[in-house]
C-alpha cells in the first residue's frame, strides 16, 4: 500500500487553493491587526496584509506546548487524508508587533495578553498560525444524542453524509491524537451549509501519558462508532512512525524544538494500533461494505 503522505493533498474545505499555499501566507503574511478571541488559551485573530485571516495561538503560561499540539494534530490529519482539519504552522510574534496592531476597540485587554503570553528574552513567543475559517456555525453537534446513530445503523437524514462521515472520522482522529477536549464547548463547528464538520482546536491533544479517564472517554467515542471512511482507513493502515516524522519535520519549527516527542509518537501508534483492530473485528463480524460504509 503506497504511504498516505505520497498521495495528492485535498483542498481545504470551502477553499480553492491548496493547503501548502494557505500555510505559506499564515507564516509569512504582514500582520494588520490583532483581537483577541481565546477563552483558555491566548488566541489572537490576526488579520494580514494578503487578506488572509489567522488564528495566532500562542505560548502562554497556561498551555505552554498547546500551539505545538495544534501544528502536530494538523500535520497528521494530512496524512490521513484530511480536508477539514484547519491549516496549521509555526509562527513567531514580538509584543512590540502585537502592541502596535492591537484592536482598537479590546485595548482593555493588551495587558491581560501581555501577562498570559509566555515571551522569550528577546520579546518574542513562539505561536501557531491556523487558518480562520470564515462562516462558521454552532449547529449543536456537542449534544451526541443528536447525530450518534448517524455513525451507527441507523439511516442518515438527506443532505448529513458528509456531515456523518465527518464526525465519524472524527472519533478516529480524537483517538489517534488524544484530543480529550473535543466537548467542552465551540470545537466542534460546522461551515455555512451545516453539510461540513471543522475540527478545529486541537491543542490538548498528544497527553503523555493521557489520563486513564480521558482515555476511557476517548475510547468510549470510537467503539460507539460503528461506520467509517474507507480512504480515511486506508490511510490509517498506511500511517507509520517514519511517515508521522517525515511530516512533523516539514514544520518550520522542527529543527529547533520538535512538535512532538519519541513516547508521544510511540503513543500514536499504540492508538493506531487499537483502531485498526476495533474495525477490523467489526468487519469479520459485519462485513467491510457496512463497516466501511463511508467513502
Amino acid at each position: 500500500m503506497a504511504s498516505a503522505e505520497l498521495e495528492p493533498l485535498p483542498r481545504f474545505v470551502g477553499t480553492d487553493v491548496e493547503q501548502d499555499e494557505l500555510l505559506e501566507v499564515i507564516s509569512s503574511a504582514a500582520s494588520r491587526s490583532f483581537k483577541p478571541v481565546g477563552h483558555s488559551s491566548v488566541v489572537l485573530r490576526m488579520r494580514t496584509v494578503a487578506r488572509v485571516t489567522a488564528a495566532l495561538r500562542v505560548r502562554s503560561h497556561e498551555i505552554q506546548r498547546g500551539y505545538q499540539y495544534e501544528i502536530a494534530a494538523y500535520r497528521i490529519s494530512r496524512l490521513l487524508g484530511l480536508d477539514n482539519v484547519p491549516p496549521a504552522v509555526y509562527r513567531r510574534v514580538s509584543w512590540k508587533e502585537i502592541r502596535a496592531r492591537f484592536h482598537e476597540e479590546m485595548l482593555a485587554r493588551r495587558g491581560s495578553v501581555q501577562r498570559a503570553v509566555l515571551w522569550d528574552e528577546d520579546g518574542w513567543a513562539p505561536g501557531a498560525a491556523v487558518y480562520w475559517v470564515k462562516g462558521l456555525r454552532s449547529a449543536g453537534l456537542e449534544d451526541k444524542a443528536m447525530w450518534q446513530s448517524w455513525v451507527q445503523d441507523a439511516e442518515i437524514p438527506r443532505g448529513h453524509a458528509a456531515l456523518a462521515r465527518d464526525l465519524s472520522t472524527m472519533a478516529v482522529f480524537d483517538f489517534l491524537i488524544g484530543n480529550w477536549d473535543r466537548f467542552s464547548g465551540g470545537n466542534l463547528p460546522t461551515d455555512s451549509t451545516r453539510q461540513r464538520a471543522f475540527l478545529r482546536d486541537n491543542d490538548r491533544s498528544f497527553s503523555a501519558p493521557l489520563l486513564a479517564r480521558r482515555y476511557e472517554k476517548l475510547l468510549g467515542g470510537l467503539t460507539r462508532t460503528e461506520r467509517f471512511s474507507k480512504n480515511v482507513v486506508r490511510h490509517l493502515a498506511a500511517l507509520d512512525e517514519p511517515s508521522i516524522r517525515a511530516e512533523l519535520a516539514r514544520d518550520p519549527s522542527h529543527e529547533a524544538d520538535p512538535l512532538l516527542n519519541a513516547a508521544q509518537i510511540a503513543d500514536v501508534m499504540d492508538r493506531r494500533a487499537t483502531i485498526l483492530s476495533y474495525i477490523a473485528a467489526l468487519i469479520e463480524e459485519r462485513g467491510e461494505d457496512i463497516v466501511l460504509f463511508f467513502p
